[in-house]
């Protein structure tokens, strides 16, 4: 439990400063805090996101799209008339390239919707065609 209380929350001194409009903050304990983000703000990162990424130009092309950032990137899959997003990081082991959180993946990014067992099975399928195409070594 211990572990679990130290992951969503950290030890800090008694806040000495403001947090961005909209921003508030719940005391947990003497000295736990967890910040709550406001969604329109997670909304404004999300699309800033999406322009860096340059999607509109993405979305004219049926398949994979790779885009890194760091040490972590999204591949966006493009089918007809939607997109999803499946998260990666750069892998620290020889045996992996990257290490994809395909798990994770639920729903569809636009159109907003969940993403049924089988289109999940198919993506699986034609995500791990598509990297062993491109001599990607991932872990799913």
């Amino acid at each position: 439990m211990n572990f679990i209380k130290r992951l969503f929350s950290y030890k800090r001194k008694p806040r000495e400063y403001n947090l961005p409009d909209g921003w508030t903050e719940t005391k947990i304990s003497e000295d736990n805090y967890i910040t709550h983000i406001p969604q329109e703000q997670k909304d404004k990162w999300l699309i800033d996101k999406w322009d860096k990424d340059k999607l509109p130009e993405i979305l004219l092309t049926h398949g994979f799209h790779l885009k890194q950032d760091g040490r972590a990137g999204t591949i966006y899959y493009v089918s007809n008339d939607q997109f999803c997003e499946i998260y990666y990081e750069l892998s620290a082991v020889p045996q992996f390239d990257i290490l994809i959180f395909f798990d994770s993946l639920k729903e569809w990014s636009q159109p907003k919707r969940e993403m049924t067992e089988e289109e999940n099975i198919k993506l699986k399928q034609e995500l791990t065609n598509w990297l062993a195409k491109e001599k990607i070594k991932a872990d799913l």
